[in-house]
């Protein structure tokens, strides 16, 4: 499941042996695998392979301003200050 929706159905060899949706690669990709040959076998998805709703591929960061109060201490400015 992703974000609440069923993303892929099917017998476990083969959503194990071919994950055909992106997060179900993630997911499988997250797994620990101990044996040093089988993880250089894997292939790393990109990051932005799947899709935020949080923070969609074209978000970009408000600029945060700062200000010292003491020494290596900052607080945000409020746009109002």
């Amino acid at each position: 499941m992703y974000l609440g929706e069923i993303v892929e159905i099917g017998p476990r060899a083969a959503i194990f042996g071919q994950p055909a949706h992106p997060y179900t690669r993630k997911l499988i990709e997250a797994v620990p695998v101990a044996d040093p040959a089988r993880r250089a076998e894997r292939r790393a998805l990109a990051v932005d392979e799947i899709q935020s709703p949080i923070r969609p591929r074209d978000y970009v960061a408000p600029l945060r301003r700062y200000r010292e109060v003491s020494a290596d201490h900052f607080v945000m400015v409020n746009d109002d200050e």
